[in-house]
């Protein structure tokens, strides 16, 4: 059958949404927390000629009305024609009359010096161990201290009769040295191993005496001997080992010269700073806690907010690069090559420092909105600091509120803290998630959590319960819920399953 070839036109209408290259610049600026924002400003005038700085913020300007903040991609003039005036030039600024100070009363602003968090990471991590141990109030009140008194390495750098007295002294807490030796010894049995240890020599040890218990070690002879006389070396011959007197090690312990080598190798590659690696992973995981916003309340339930400005300065458009732009306009018959190239990169420039500046208004009015509406939408809890308090809230309330995409607000949720009273808290933290439970209910996850954790607590530690079995326990509680839902939450807890948990 033959076969015929033809050709068709057809039209295709596409609406594409695209963002405008100011867009693009105002999300990145949004996701970034105020420490990764001071760098991106000291980027732009680094690279930007005709975006200059000014002194740094002024807090007692801050109150002012945001209304009257000059919008300048609103005034209709063009800035490369001849009818710009100098009023358009001089609202090329920003200034901190952006926002005002949010308070439901009329206290005086008062500037104040902002805390840094710590990593806290390194800390966290080891506070989230202490589930897996039974233990009483007072023992748990040492252990907290004990992990807050660690140094960078990991080591507890003082003796126990120290540490008593400052617990009495500090904490009104009234133990005895043994007490406190006791509680130390469950600290270094947290991972990593050689946590808490008081010396170098100590560090080694609970390391090796961890490979002594592993699985691997009682399975096989040779390794076990091996971690055997690797101990008895660090135990009993440690200036040998740190002087590496290998010919006395080797007369001494009846060994090879090879055999000395392969214990000092395997040495070797023990941790003695296994502070370090926790730190090393708090730094990839998570930036310095500096707040993005301030926030204080008052026994009269006032709350007041204001937005941390860091060490972001003042940005305006170089009045030297305005100048230059007019003498070109001025003289565009006449203009050289040379001197039209210069135009376009002199236009260039300040229409990037303008866009810069208002990507930089636009954050922050987002930012100050954003946080605006959850303080609105979580007053009590703002003023208790409460969990009962805390409302069911989620990014979409929020965007409601504000009138924003519930993308932008989950850009500013990410990597932002707020100083609440003193305290550095998420964004994340102030939202309350619920999860259905098996009948379709909305539950209180921190209630689930609760209840989880208690359970845990009082089990027989010889025959702990599986997660079928905690199922059963809390739907006696009130609460029905799938063995996969309680599964997630042990995760989220810390707490190891029914085999890691078995003593």
């Amino acid at each position: 059958m033959p076969q015929s070839l033809s050709q068709t036109q057809s039209q295709k209408v596409e609406q594409q949404l695209r963002l405008s290259q100011q867009q693009l610049q105002l999300v990145k600026l949004l996701e970034m927390p105020i420490a990764e924002f001071e760098e991106q400003v000291k980027k732009e005038l680094m690279e930007n000629p005709a975006l200059e700085e000014g002194a740094l913020f002024d807090d007692s300007k801050e109150g002012a009305d945001s209304s009257n903040v000059a919008e300048s991609n609103d005034t209709g003039v063009d800035p490369y024609s001849d009818q710009e005036g100098d009023d358009y030039w001089s609202s090329l600024d920003y200034d901190d009359d952006d926002l005002p100070v949010y308070s439901s009363g009329g206290q005086e602003d008062r500037r104040r010096e902002l805390p840094i968090a710590d990593g806290g990471s390194f800390i966290e991590y080891l506070e989230s161990q202490i589930v897996n141990y039974e233990l009483t109030d007072d023992k748990e009140r040492v252990l907290r201290y004990l992990i807050g008194s660690l140094d960078h390495r990991g080591f507890i750098d003082r003796p126990i009769e120290a540490l008593t007295e400052e617990l009495a002294f500090k904490e009104y807490l009234y133990v005895t040295n043994k007490d406190v030796e006791d509680v130390l010894h469950v600290l270094q049995s947290f991972d990593p191993a050689g946590i808490g240890a008081r010396s170098t020599q100590e560090c080694l040890l609970l390391q090796i005496d961890r490979k002594l218990k592993s699985p691997e070690a009682s399975a096989q002879d040779y390794k076990q001997r091996m971690l055997l006389m690797e101990r008895n070396i660090i135990s009993e011959h440690y200036d040998l080992f740190l002087n590496k007197n290998k010919e006395r090690l080797k007369n001494k312990l009846g060994l090879s010269a090879i055999q000395i080598d392969a214990l000092f190798e395997d040495i070797k590659k023990l941790n003695v700073n296994p502070g370090f690696a926790l730190n090393e992973a708090a730094g990839e995981r998570a930036q310095t806690q500096i707040p993005d916003f301030i926030i204080e309340t008052d026994p009269e339930g006032e709350i007041q907010l204001r937005l941390s400005n860091g060490e972001v300065p003042r940005l305006h458009v170089s009045q030297e690069y305005i100048d230059q732009l007019k003498r070109f306009q001025h003289a565009r018959e006449k203009m050289t090559r040379g001197e039209k190239e210069g135009l376009v990169y002199t236009r260039q420039k300040i229409e990037a420092a303008q866009m810069f500046i208002e990507s930089v208004k636009q954050r922050r009015r987002t930012l100050y909105e954003t946080m605006k509406a959850i303080i609105d939408l979580q007053r009590a809890y703002f003023l208790s600091k409460d969990e009962n308090d805390k409302a069911r809230l989620v990014l979409e309330d929020v965007a409601r509120r504000t009138g924003f995409d519930v993308s932008t607000i989950s850009r500013v949720c990410s990597s932002k803290y707020a100083l609440l009273d003193g305290r550095i808290y998420p964004l994340s933290s102030f939202f309350k998630l619920t999860r259905k439970n098996a009948e379709g209910q909305e539950i209180d996850g921190r209630q689930v959590k609760m209840l989880l954790k208690e359970i845990v607590e009082n089990e027989d530690k010889k025959h702990p319960y599986s997660d079928d079995k905690i199922v059963e326990l809390m739907k006696e509680q009130g609460l029905a819920l799938a063995r996969r839902t309680v599964a997630k939450y042990r995760m989220e807890l810390g707490i190891p399953s029914v085999n890691g948990r078995h003593g």
